[in-house]
This record gives structure tokens, C-alpha cells and sequence, in this order.
């Protein structure tokens, strides 16, 4: 009986052990099972971003070719667009309208002031892309919420990884300048608190362009919550969470960006006329005089503001450099528009207007002289010089025509509105002060704003170009 007890504790002891490691083992089971669901979550992620990803990273990140198709963002073109064409039927509509484009943008080759390899470079960069981004729609069903639900999860990320890069600005840790290495992203550009946001996008006002339509919905998740409207974005599965929402406006505060400060302004304008309540009008006056206010506190946003109002090219002024290339290329544009009225002087032509028509060239802002010369630093203003009264005539048409009215009474369409609203926020701000017509996915932007307002007819979706 003695002899048998050791055995009987042995056998408790070895039977407790083997519980033990079998308990362990599960958990690492489940800890791999939960590392490999992670992974597998990054990598869709990863994988449904990649047909947009000419729209959030800088077109410099990485280079697969010389020439001005070899920007490495172009690659999901290059990869997607075979099969797309192959599965869907051509776009019939969105061809016709660039081949009347082209046809009247030829007018500066056929007068000689454009050369044709310029001309074939201006008229063929608009083909691809706008062409790409129709056939990427039709493989999202024409669904605007399925494609925005996309972008919101790209702007989130993209928002996320540029606090990353201002917080190393702040530590000083070296990350921008170590991942430099592999890519380029763009410059670090000091402000008065760290650097100037641009996380994969290059450039401040790039980031500033892209992010605000999902800068809209991170206001209104934020300041205009409604339990109504939540359900039908949950609904619609247009998730995002309070501390997303967060992160992506303060992103955008952080471009010290004239047209990040202007998109936030447009878009609380937006929500208040939603509202169409006479308290939310005066609201929206304090809100925007406070906006205003904060905006011309930093540095980096008042001299360029105060630079517009300021320049005088005959004065030896500190004019800052943005906002005396903006100027000049306002000037340039309409000599340019006065000389060719009706349908411009053709596409690619403004680089030979603004050396014909520069008010900087023999002044102390001579530097200035041509920057931006390509693409106006304005798209209505680059429209206005190489399309004339019929480029202009065409933008507006475009946005009257896409224009949409929603009942208050009605969230499902609110949602839908809140989307077209939200495409029209950066459309808005990129006619004012981005002039290349397909830069960072415009095209998308632009064929949302008609697809959302599409959405509202009776055979809601059916009409395809």
C-alpha cells in the first residue's frame, strides 16, 4: 500500500503535466491561428488597395521605367487594366468625350505652338488613366459605396503612416530617412512643429487633395453623428470608428496646408447646410471665422495667404513662393485665355504661355518665373489657358449636371449624398490648386461625383458609359 502511493502521485504528477502542455499547446494554436488571421487580413488589405494605389502614393515613390509613363504607381494599370478590358465591355462614352477633348485640345499642334510629342504625351496621359478608372468602377459594379468603402480604408492607412512620420519628426528616430532609402518619399518640410504631413503622398497639398473626402466623413462621424444615419452607413458597412475618424482629421491639420484648411472648411459647410437650419448657418459662421483664424496662427498657411494680397512684382517683397507662382499663373492664364477665347490654345500649350505671358522673369521673384509652367498650379486655371470658354463650359456642365438634392427625410439616399459630397469636396479643391488632370487618381474622384448622382435615378446603377 506504501509502495503504491509514489506511483499514484507519478501518475497525477506526469497526467497534470500532459493537461499542461496540451493547454499550452492550444494556446499557441490559437495564438498562431490569430497571427495568421492578422496576416491574412493585412495582405486583403493589401490586395483590394492595389487597384487604387496610383491614388495614394507619391507617383515618384518608385520609378519602373524613364518617361512620363514610369511612375511606379502606374503599375496597377499596367497589371489590371489587360484583364479589365478583357471582362467588360468598352467605354464607349468616356472614349467619345476624350476624343472630342483631344480633338479640340489638337489645336495648339495644328497652329505649331505645340510640338506633337508634346501633344501626344498631354492627350495620352489623359486616355490611360481616365480609361483604367472607368473599367475599375465597372469591376466595382458601378457600387459607390463599395468603391468608397476602398478609398476609406486607403485614406485611413495612409493617414495613419503620415502621424507616424510627424511623431518620428518629433523623436527624431530616422524613420523618413531610413525608408528613404528604398523609396522616395517626397521631402521632409519643417513647420513650426515638426514636419509638414505627406505620408506616402510627397507633398502637402497632394496628401491634403486625397485625404479629404475621407477628412468629410471624419467630420461628420466626429461633429455630426446622427443615430439615424449611423445605422444606414453600418448598413451600407461604411465603418469608421471614432478614433480613425481622429486620426485622419488631425493628419490633415497637421499638412499646415492652405487647401487642407480649405477642404475642412468646405466640408463643415457641407454637413451645416445638410442640416438647413437657421441655428446651424450662425454655427457655422463661428466655426468658420475660429477655422480662419487658427489657419492664419501658422506660419506656413499665413505667408501664403498674405502673399496673395501682398505681391507687387515691381516691389523687392518676401513674397512667398507658392503663392507668387499661383499669381502669375492666374495672369499668364487669362492673357492666354483673352488671346484664344473659344477653345484655347491646346493641350500642353500653357508651358509656351507662361514663357510668352510671365509677369516674374525681370523681377526679384525672377526664380518663380516658369515653376509650374506644365500644369498651371490650377486645373480650372490650366483649362481656362489650353481648353478656353469650351474647356470651362465643359467643367461646369460636369458639375451641374452631377449636382443631386436629397430629402431630409430619407437616410438611405443621405448616405449616398454624404459620398457625393465627399468626391466633390476634392474635386472642388483640386480645380483650384492642383493642375494635372489625372494626378493621384483624379479620374476616380471625378467618375464617382457622376456615378453617385447615377445612383439616385429610377434604374438606379444601369446607365454605363
Amino acid at each position: 500500500m506504501l509502495a503504491r502511493a509514489p506511483s499514484k502521485r507519478l501518475v497525477r504528477s506526469i497526467a497534470q503535466l500532459v493537461i499542461d502542455l496540451m493547454s499550452i499547446l492550444a494556446d499557441a494554436m490559437k495564438n498562431r491561428e490569430r497571427n495568421r488571421n492578422a496576416l491574412s487580413k493585412v495582405g486583403f488589405l493589401l490586395v483590394g488597395l492595389f487597384p487604387l494605389m496610383d491614388i495614394f502614393l507619391f507617383r515618384k515613390l518608385f520609378i519602373l521605367f524613364p518617361g512620363p509613363l514610369g511612375y511606379g504607381p502606374f503599375l496597377c494599370m499596367y497589371a489590371l487594366l489587360p484583364f479589365l478590358v478583357a471582362r467588360h465591355k468598352a467605354p464607349l462614352k468616356v472614349g467619345s468625350i476624350l476624343l472630342l477633348i483631344g480633338l479640340i485640345g489638337s489645336s495648339g499642334w495644328l497652329s505649331g505652338d505645340v510640338e506633337l510629342p508634346l501633344f501626344i504625351k498631354s492627350f495620352g496621359s489623359l486616355v490611360l488613366p481616365y480609361c483604367y478608372y472607368w473599367y475599375l468602377w465597372q469591376h466595382y459594379d458601378l457600387d459607390v459605396t463599395r468603391a468608397f468603402r476602398w478609398y476609406l480604408k486607403g485614406a485611413t492607412l495612409v493617414s495613419m503612416f503620415g502621424l507616424v512620420l510627424f511623431a518620428d519628426s518629433l523623436v527624431g528616430l530616422g524613420l523618413f530617412q531610413f525608408l528613404s532609402q528604398f523609396f522616395n518619399l517626397g521631402r521632409e518640410i519643417p513647420a513650426f512643429w515638426g514636419n509638414r504631413v505627406i505620408g506616402t503622398l510627397g507633398e502637402p497639398t497632394y496628401f491634403a487633395n486625397v485625404i479629404a473626402p475621407a477628412v468629410f466623413f471624419a467630420i461628420g462621424r466626429l461633429f455630426f453623428a446622427e443615430p439615424a444615419l449611423s445605422k444606414e452607413f453600418e448598413f451600407s458597412h461604411i465603418q469608421l470608428s471614432k478614433s480613425a475618424a481622429a486620426g485622419i482629421l488631425t493628419a490633415q491639420i497637421l499638412t499646415f496646408s492652405t487647401i487642407a484648411y480649405a477642404g475642412i472648411l468646405l466640408s463643415f459647410g457641407f454637413l451645416f447646410f445638410f442640416q438647413r437650419r437657421i441655428r446651424s448657418l450662425l454655427v457655422f459662421g463661428v466655426v468658420a471665422i475660429a477655422l480662419m483664424q487658427t489657419a492664419l496662427s501658422i506660419p506656413e498657411i499665413e505667408t501664403r495667404i498674405s502673399g496673395l494680397s501682398e505681391i507687387g512684382v515691381e516691389e523687392d517683397i518676401n513674397v512667398h513662393g507658392s503663392s507668387a507662382v499661383l499669381y502669375n499663373h492666374a495672369v499668364i492664364s487669362w492673357e492666354n485665355f483673352k488671346q484664344h477665347p473659344w477653345i484655347g490654345s491646346g493641350l500642353g500649350s500653357h508651358t509656351a504661355a507662361t514663357k510668352k505671358h510671365t509677369i516674374l522673369r525681370d523681377t526679384p521673384l525672377h526664380a518663380y518665373a516658369e515653376q509650374n509652367a506644365a500644369d498651371a498650379s490650377s486645373m480650372f486655371l490650366r483649362i481656362a489657358s489650353e481648353l478656353g470658354l469650351f474647356g470651362i463650359m465643359l467643367c461646369l456642365l460636369f458639375l451641374w449636371k452631377n449636382h443631386i438634392s436629397v430629402p431630409l427625410n430619407d437616410p438611405g439616399k443621405l448616405v449616398l449624398k454624404h459620398i457625393h459630397t465627399a468626391f466633390l469636396v476634392t474635386i472642388l479643391l483640386q480645380l483650384f490648386r492642383q493642375g494635372n488632370f489625372i494626378l493621384n487618381g483624379f479620374p476616380f474622384f471625378a467618375f464617382g461625383l457622376y456615378l453617385s448622382r447615377i445612383q439616385f435615378q429610377k434604374n438606379e446603377g444601369k446607365e454605363t458609359m
